[in-house]
């Protein structure tokens, strides 16, 4: 099991300087002074590569192991191999070790996540990343935080662009919240699944939305989806539904202010409706209904079997109460699972110091959505959600996740993580349902640059 080391803290001191370097460079380069977004870069930055090393110390002083090391372990013994037999390190990284070389085996041997096609894809970035550095815990986990800090500056400037009156609150949504901070930017599967939702939203908007096509950007957005799609499905199966329909909104919205396009707008929904009818179909062939019946089985075995466990080992468990391996039962605990996600642990849930964090944290949501039910006028909040695309997006992703997740985990610890990649979304939408004043109507021709969207990457 890997820990941290004195080498850890001899190494992060340089790597720190290295990254902040290199950020300020860009900073500067990319927002110059006066820059409505520069103010935010190095600060969410810091607190994302804070958040990282603070978790790693949590793990490895208080809870003396998890996830994290495990992820860190393989890394170890993938890296292990490169200076003796470099091509037995490449065979590991690309999943094609040979069974019939020593070398091969032991290491494999040495490795139970070998074979887990969503767990071990992490270990093997781990080993790419710490190449670089030593193979430091506190070092790839500072590197992490970097890369993750990316998506989510993108996604950042790509709301901040649309609600420039309105910066403040997208930063605090995106860059600051406690959760994605402290469980999304270290050596997790959910870092990199934080990064490439932060990417997928920038790409989406520039490509389909600005209709700026540029083969970088094309690149990033197939990088991100495999991310999600080996690492964690369900956030995509979550994702793109709610994308396309935000899509389908914006045009929608451009075709009501330029009544020629209203007809080829129709004619591509008819097209884009015909073909997700045949995608459908054709899926159907690979899940039939014993498939289907499968899957939900093993819902309800991995609940009865998670929370027993916790129980057993006296952890943080809730329970939704039982449901039968079908549609229509499961359907039946969804508010119960989004509440679960969305604004619990209570506060007299609270077990330990890390449950505080996420307990303020929907304590906050459960506040301010109580304030937007029963003190806001309700007509105006569905007016104002209808007229927003991305308001309606947030919170299609934020409810379709938070149910998958809520029926599926019966852990609260476990849950603080699953349920970052939607936490940033839910706080946007609250806070622009609170304070932003009704959505100015983009026009068709806007310059991408005027809002630094152009500005991030050169891609």
């Amino acid at each position: 099991m890997g820990e941290i080391t004195i080498t850890d803290y001899i190494l992060l001191p340089f790597y720190l300087w290295l990254i902040y370097t290199i950020a300020i460079y860009y900073r500067d380069k990319l927002y110059p002074e006066n820059h409505p977004f520069r103010v935010y870069f190095i600060p969410g930055l810091t607190i994302k590569i804070c958040g990282a090393i603070f978790i790693g110390l949590v793990y490895n002083y208080y809870y003396a192991g998890g996830d994290t090391f495990n992820f860190f372990f393989h890394s170890q013994v993938i890296n292990s191999t490169f200076l003796d037999a470099p091509d037995t390190w490449f065979r590991l990284i690309t999943h094609t070790a040979n069974h019939s070389n020593s070398i091969d085996q032991v290491a494999i041997s040495n490795m139970y996540w070998y074979d887990d096609s969503s767990a071990y894809p992490v270990c093997c970035l781990g080993a790419i990343i710490g190449m670089f550095c030593f193979t430091s815990y506190l070092v790839i986990n500072a590197i992490i935080a970097s890369i993750t800090f990316i998506g989510m500056w993108l996604m950042f400037i790509t709301f901040a662009g649309q609600y420039p009156k309105s910066i403040k609150l997208v930063a605090i949504a995106i860059l600051f919240l406690p959760g994605p901070i402290v469980w999304g930017s270290g050596l997790f599967k959910d870092s990199f699944c934080m990064f490439a939702v932060g990417c997928l939203i920038y790409t989406s908007y520039i490509l389909l939305e600005k209709r700026k096509f540029k083969p970088g950007l094309m690149l990033l957005s197939l990088i991100s989806l495999a991310l999600l799609a080996i690492i964690k499905a369900y956030i995509l199966a979550a994702f793109i539904p709610a994308l396309l329909f935000k899509i389908i909104l914006v045009y929608k919205k451009k075709a009501d202010l330029y009544p020629k396009k209203r007809v080829a707008f129709y004619l591509t929904l008819a097209l884009v409706i015909c073909c997700l009818v045949v995608v459908t179909n054709r899926l159907t062939i690979y899940f039939t209904e014993a498939t289907i019946a499968n899957m939900l089985e093993t819902i309800k075995r991995q609940k009865e079997y998670l929370l027993q466990v916790s129980i057993d080992t006296q952890g943080s468990a809730y329970d939704l109460g039982d449901f039968d391996p079908n549609f229509g039962s499961m359907l039946s605990k969804f508010w119960p699972a989004v509440n679960v996600t969305l604004f619990r642990p209570y506060m007299w849930e609270v077990s330990n110091i890390m449950q505080l964090f996420d307990a303020l944290q929907s304590t906050a949501f459960t506040l301010l959505t109580i304030y937007l039910v029963f003190k806001r006028n309700i007509f105006k909040n569905i007016k104002m959600i209808y007229q927003d695309p991305n308001m309606v997006m947030c919170l299609l992703f934020t409810l379709m996740l938070a149910f998958l997740v809520g029926i599926s985990t019966y852990n609260f610890g476990s849950l603080s993580r699953y349920k970052i990649p939607c936490t940033p979304f839910y706080a946007l939408f609250l806070l622009l349902l609170l304070f932003k004043d009704l959505p100015e109507t983009a026009k068709e021709d806007a310059p991408v640059a005027d809002t630094g969207l152009d500005a991030p990457i050169v891609l």
